[in-house]
């Protein structure tokens, strides 16, 4: 009889560790409390527009392409277009395509570029509890932290440098500098991690990122059990019941503040910490509009907006203009986030018709776009993305403490070693060969 594991939580890290186990030989079981799979993941299609509304693309790693050749779905794989290279800034009121130009046009000051020549000569290293802040001012200096990372981490977490973890948030680049001493030698001897070459860089799929949620589900099959909320873990005799059912492992895929109360009567110290993971509002305002209504040319994968501009919108991506298939010919799709750290508490005293005219006053003045929009979709994030803060390395710790001590029960969620999609993925293939190690 083969062995059994419960998954609790079916968004993509959930799905992809259970689909992992099953092709491993393991009997799997979802529980998922709502009634759809996905988590943050939701595509919508509706009077010709294809819409995300959580994550809208996902960028090449070794273990998402793997997943996507170990489900056969290359052939509904959709490159971004060309000009989803070119990134934008709003600073000064004017949008700034980033790139090598940005040193040579008067963006960056002479300050700036002298402090990234010597960078490599910086010699000290990143202390315990470094913000990322910190830890840019001291290598590159202030205005590369305000006009190239600020809004860069706005884009990525939904908030604020200041109060991020280097450590936790952005790992690659506090190992860069502890391993090399220099960012930028090493970026020049660094391996990078191996993908494949003639994989797209940029990618979503035909139909959206439901392809890969619901290709997930129709593996999984049966093992997905919807509208099936988990409000314990029992242990009896070294095995595990959850909803009445026995397991041999369990994996906690759910948000933090839900793995709290799945783990208090066991641990109620990490329990408190998970509590206190802050997740903040955030709005995702999609509109659509005829090419003719939008001045700005639309070349490029859309722009952020530094904090000093005191903005009430953190940026916008030229939807439409990365996947072209996404709106009815001669339509512009446009997505604008609006909240975060930096502005969540703009949303609990706006409505939705009040939302859409502050981004549509916001669209106007920087983009050009006139009149009403012909497609309008809002959709409110209450808690939208775990924020890594400055000391977050006590709550991983925490984490790793618990795995060892009560074994058979894992974490592998984006409050635990990495937000985006392709972490998740990464760590649903460790945690599914560390399952599978432990009950072989």
């Amino acid at each position: 009889m083969s062995k059994r594991v419960g998954v609790i939580g079916g968004g993509i890290s959930g799905l992809t560790t259970a689909y992992l186990l099953k092709r491993k030989g393991f009997d799997v079981t979802v529980f998922e409390g709502s009634d759809k799979v996905g988590g943050n993941v939701e595509t919508v299609t509706r009077d010709g527009y294809t819409i995300e509304q959580g994550p809208n693309s996902l960028l090449r790693s070794p273990r998402l392409v793997e997943l996507v050749k170990l489900m056969k779905l290359e052939d509904q794989v959709l490159a971004a277009d060309k000009s989803a290279k070119k990134r934008y800034i709003l600073s000064g009121g004017k949008l700034e395509a980033m790139g090598p130009k940005s040193f040579i046009n008067g963006y960056f000051s002479l300050k700036t570029i002298f402090g990234l020549i010597r960078e490599p000569f910086v010699r000290s290293r990143s202390p315990e509890k470094e913000s990322v802040a910190e830890f840019v001012s001291r290598r590159l200096g202030p205005e590369f932290l305000d006009k190239a990372i600020d809004p860069f981490v706005s884009g990525v977490y939904a908030g604020d440098p200041k109060t991020l973890s280097l450590r936790s948030a952005f790992p690659r680049l506090f190992e860069m500098e502890r391993d090399y001493g220099s960012l930028i030698m090493a970026a020049i001897r660094r391996k990078k991690e191996k993908a494949d070459s003639n994989f797209p860089r940029t990618f979503s799929f035909r139909g959206g990122l439901k392809t890969l949620i619901k290709a997930l589900a129709d593996e999984i099959g049966d093992g997905v059990k919807l509208l099936s909320p988990v409000d314990r873990i029992e242990e009896t005799d070294g095995r595990f019941r959850i909803n009445g059912q026995e397991f041999d492992a369990v994996v906690i895929s759910t948000p933090s503040y839900v793995a709290a109360d799945l783990i208090s009567s066991r641990d109620e110290t990490l329990a408190r910490l998970l509590r206190e993971v802050n997740y903040p509002q955030l709005a995702v305002v999609i509109l659509g509009f005829k090419s003719e209504d939008v001045a700005a040319k639309l070349d490029g994968f859309g722009f952020l907006i530094a904090s000093k501009e005191n903005r009430p919108i953190l940026g916008t991506l030229f939807h439409s203009a990365v996947f072209p298939e996404r709106s009815p010919d001669g339509h512009q799709l446009l997505v604008t986030f609006v909240g975060g750290v930096r502005s969540g508490d703009l949303l609990d005293a706006t409505s939705d018709d009040e939302l859409k005219a502050v981004v549509l006053s916001e669209l106007g003045e920087i983009l050009g776009v006139r009149g009403q929009p012909d497609f309008v979709q809002i959709k409110r994030w209450k808690k939208a993305i775990p924020q890594y803060r400055v000391g977050y390395e006590e709550i991983t710790a925490a984490c790793e403490l618990f795995e060892k001590n009560n074994p058979g029960i894992y974490f592998c969620s984006n409050f635990y070693r990495g937000i985006s999609m392709s972490d998740c993925v990464k760590n649903a293939f460790e945690t599914a060969a560390s399952i599978e190690e432990y009950l072989n």
